[in-house]
């Protein structure tokens, strides 16, 4: 990201944009983010070279009730909504044959989500059983 001056630009104008439009201080911003407001002001300056971490973006993000594609200008939808091709359609647009195969593939990846989540909850609610040739001791407590 932080080689990518269009995706920087991007970054900057809308971090202030939002700002502004949530009527926050960097301050604000800063205390909603956890991010220190030199920090945060650095992130907002076209002049500067940085950019914010993984974590401090979706930091921002959540603070500015916006998706971290339209904060980095993957998308204009501030929820983060792109225009996708539906499955249905791409699913449509296959051969009988390749829409076999999709539907035994996805077959086999739910059998074994299935399967996995089966051992996981057996492996919880199993017991640990000490075993049999183990002696149970008594301990006897003296009064004083």
């Amino acid at each position: 990201m932080g080689s990518d001056p269009k995706i920087r630009r991007i970054l900057c104008q809308r971090l202030l944009q939002l700002r502004h439009e949530n009527n926050l201080t960097q301050a604000e911003l800063s205390s909603l983010s956890a991010i220190p407001q030199p920090v945060l002001s650095l992130y907002e300056n076209q002049g500067s070279s940085r950019s914010p971490t993984l974590y401090a973006l979706v930091r921002l993000a959540n603070s500015l009730n916006v998706s971290t594609d339209y904060l980095l200008g993957r998308t204009d939808d501030k929820s983060g909504a792109r225009n996708l091709i539906s499955e249905d359609s791409v699913i449509s647009q296959l051969s009988r044959r390749d829409r076999q195969v999709l539907l035994r593939v996805a077959e086999g990846l739910h059998a074994a989500s299935v399967q996995k989540q089966e051992a996981m909850k057996s492996s919880r609610t199993q017991k640990i059983v000490p075993p049999a040739d183990v002696k149970k001791r008594s301990i006897s407590v003296e009064r004083f």
